[in-house]
C-alpha cells in the first residue's frame, strides 16, 4: 500500500518545514527538494502522500546496515552519503558471470528489499557515481569515462554547489563544457578542488574511499599438542575456552545469541554443535550449562585435536551495577528478565527450539488471527513485548480452532438466538448481548484472506482447554472423533457460500447465555444464515 503512495521527509526550521526528501512519484508531481511542505501537500492529490520528518542519524544507520549486505559482492564496500554505496568490484566479476549480470543481479536484490536503486558501473569511483545520479538510465556500465562525463551536468562532480552556480553564471553547464576549457584558468578562478574532481572521474587521479570493516565473530580456541581422547578434557577446555569468549564479549559491550563449538577430530570431519539463545548473554555459568552438556553425546573418535567456541550471531547487552556487599543476590526488572532467559534457554535446548513458544498479537480484527505463535528465540522471550495490540473488545477465555456448527431457533431473523443445540448440548437462551458485525478484510484480497497468517501454522488460544473440559461442558465423556467431525461439518458447511473460506463473510457475534448460567460466543454467516460457536467464558 505504501509503495502507491508518494512519500516525503521534511525538515523544520525558522517556522518552516522544508521538503527534504521525496520519492520519484512525488517527483512527477512537481515536488521538489527545498520547496515548502505545505507547497507539496497542494501539489499532490487528495488522499495524500506519507510524510514523515527526516532522521538523519535513522538514514545513515540503515545505510551503514546496507552496505554491510553489499559484502556479499564485494569485500570493499564504502557508504556514499547520503543515500549511496560504493563497492569496488574488481576481480569479483566473474563470480556473477560478468560485470552485466552484476549490475543487474545487485539491483535487482536490492529492489527486493524494498528499495528503488540505480546501478552504474564504471572504471572509477567518481564515473559510476556520476552516471548512478545523473545518468539517463537506472542501470548502466560505463567502458569509457569521458565521453559519458561529457554529457552529464557539472554536479554531477560532487563539487561545492557554489562552485556549480558560478560555472553555470559563465555559461557551463555540462562535464564536457569543462574539458574544452584550459586548466590554468580554470583552476585560479575555480580552486584545486574542481580540477582534482575532474581528474578523479576521467581516471587521471587517484580516489581513495574508507570501506566498512564489519568485526569478526569473537573466537576463542585451544589446540592440543596431540590428541585428546578423555571427554573430561573437552568439557574442561570447552568450559575454559567459555570464559575467554565471555571477556571478548564484554570489550565489545555485547552478549551472544547463537554459539558454535566445533570440535576438530583427527580421523573424521569436524563436529558442530550450535546452542541458541534466547537473548544476549555472556555469563559463563549459563553458557556453560547450556554447550557442556552436549558435548557429552559427541563422538570424540580417536582423538580431538583442535576445539573453538565462537559466537556467530551477537546482540547488544546493558551494563549491569557489579554487587556491592557480598551475599548480594541480583534483583529487580534486570534479575527477573536475565533468569527469565535462562529458563527459556535451557527448555528450548532441551526441547527444541520450536517447542517453546509464546503468543505474539497481530494485527488483524478476525478473531482467529489474533495471535500467533513464535518461538522464543526468534521474539526475545521477555514477558514483555512491544507489538501491535489487540482491539479493545470482550473476547472469550476460550477460541475454538474451528468455529463449529449450531442449530438455532431465533425469534426474529437477525436477532439473537432463544434456543440451540451444539454437539449433544441442547439449551435455552437466557441472556444475550450484541451483535457485533466482523467483516472480512476486503484491503487484502481473497488470497490473503483465506488464512490471516498462513505461518507459522494459527492454533487457537484455549484448544486444550476444550478437549481436557469436554465432559463438564457436554455432561459426558467426548469420543476421540467428536471434535474433529465437529470441525470438518463446521468447514464444510462454512464454505458451502459460493465455495469461499468462512474467512471471507461477514459475521454477527452474539455473546449468550444459556440457562446453566454458562456463556458462550456464537456468530451468524450474514450471506448464508448459518450460525456457529466461537468460543467460551471459562
Amino acid at each position: 500500500m505504501a509503495r502507491d503512495r508518494p512519500v516525503l521527509l521534511y525538515t523544520a526550521g525558522a517556522g518552516r518545514q522544508i521538503v527534504a526528501r521525496r520519492c520519484q512519484r512525488a517527483a512527477a508531481a512537481g515536488v521538489r527538494e527545498g520547496m515548502t511542505l505545505a507547497h507539496a501537500r497542494a501539489l499532490l492529490s487528495a488522499g495524500g502522500a506519507i510524510i514523515r520528518p527526516q532522521e538523519p542519524q535513522r538514514e545513515q544507520a540503515a545505510l551503514l546496515a546496507l552496505a554491510g549486505w553489499a559484502l556479499k559482492f564485494s569485500p570493499i564496500v564504502a557508504v556514499d552519503p547520503p543515500d549511496g554505496l560504493l563497492v569496488d568490484v574488481a576481480g569479483c566479476e566473474h563470480l556473477f558471470g560478468g560485470q552485466e549480470r552484476l549490475v543487474h543481479r545487485f539491483a535487482d536484490e536490492v529492489v527486493g528489499l524494498g528499495l528503488v536503486a540505480r546501478v552504474a558501473a564504471g572504471p572509477t569511483f567518481a564515473c559510476a557515481r556520476a552516471v548512478a545520479r545523473f545518468g539517463s538510465a537506472d542501470r548502466a556500465i560505463v567502458c569509457e569515462g569521458t565521453e559519458t562525463l561529457a554529457r552529464l551536468p557539472v554536479a554531477a562532480l560532487g563539487v561545492d554547489r557554489a562552485v556549480v552556480d558560478a560555472l553555470g553564471e559563465v555559461g557551463i553547464e555540462r562535464i564536457g563544457h569543462l574539458l574544452k576549457l584550459p586548466r590554468s584558468a580554470l583552476a585560479a578562478r575555480f580552486g584545486p578542488g574542481l580540477l582534482r574532481r575532474l581528474d578523479q572521474a576521467a581516471g587521471l587521479a587517484p580516489e581513495t574511499i574508507d570501506p566498512i570493516r564489519p568485526l569478526s565473530p569473537p573466537l576463542a580456541e585451544r589446540v592440543f599438542a596431540g590428541p585428546a581422547t578423555q571427554l573430561e578434557t573437552i568439557q574442561l577446555t570447552v568450559g575454559g575456552l567459555l570464559a575467554e569468549l565471555a571477556e571478548l564479549l564484554e570489550q565489545r559491550g555485547c552478549g551472544a545469541r547463537e554459539l558454535e563449538l566445533q570440535l576438530d577430530r583427527i580421523d573424521t570431519a569436524p563436529v558442530r554443535v550450535v546452542i541458541a539463545l534466547s537473548r544476549p548473554s555472556r555469563d559463563v555459568g549459563h553458557l556453560r550449562s547450556l554447550l557442556v552438556p552436549r558435548v557429552e553425546s559427541i563422538n570424540l573418535g580417536y582423538g580431538v585435536v583442535r576445539v573453538a567456541v565462537r559466537a556467530t550471531h551477537l546482540g547488544p547487552l546493558a551494563h549491569e551495577q557489579m554487587l556491592g556487599w557480598e551475599g548480594d543476590g541480583v534483583g529487580g526488572v534486570e534479575g527477573a528478565d536475565r533468569f527469565w532467559g535462562e529458563l527459556l534457554d535451557a527448555l528450548s535446548n532441551r526441547l527444541g527450539p520450536d517447542r517453546v513458544v509464546r503468543a505474539e498479537p497481530v494485527e488483524t480484527h478476525l478473531p482467529e488471527g489474533t495471535f500467533r505463535f513464535r518461538s522464543v528465540l526468534e521474539t526475545g522471550g521477555p514477558p514483555e513485548h512491544k507489538g501491535p495490540q489487540s482491539p479493545p473488545s470482550d473476547r472469550p477465555s476460550l477460541l475454538l480452532e474451528r468455529p463449529e456448527p449450531l442449530t438455532v431457533i431465533a425469534m426474529t431473523p437477525e436477532g439473537p438466538p432463544a434456543w440451540l443445540r451444539w454437539r449433544d448440548l441442547q439449551r435455552r437462551v437466557v441472556a444475550s448481548a450484541g451483535p457485533e458485525r466482523i467483516a472480512a478484510e476486503w484491503w487484502r484480497g481473497k488470497a490473503l484472506c483465506r488464512t490471516p497468517n498462513p505461518e507459522p501454522p494459527i492454533r487457537a488460544y484455549g484448544e486444550s482447554y476444550a478437549r481436557a473440559y469436554g465432559e463438564f461442558i457436554l455432561g459426558r465423556q467426548l469420543q476421540p472423533g467428536d471434535v474433529r467431525r465437529s470441525q470438518i461439518d463446521a468447514t464444510s458447511s462454512a464454505a458451502s457460500c459460493r465455495g469461499e473460506p468462512s474467512s471471507l463473510f461477514t459475521r454477527d457475534y452474539f455473546k449468550v447465555q444459556d440457562e446453566r448460567g454458562r456463556w458462550l460466543w456464537v456468530y451468524r454467516v450474514l450471506e448464508s444464515g448459518d450460525w456457529f460457536i466461537h468460543g467460551l467464558w471459562a
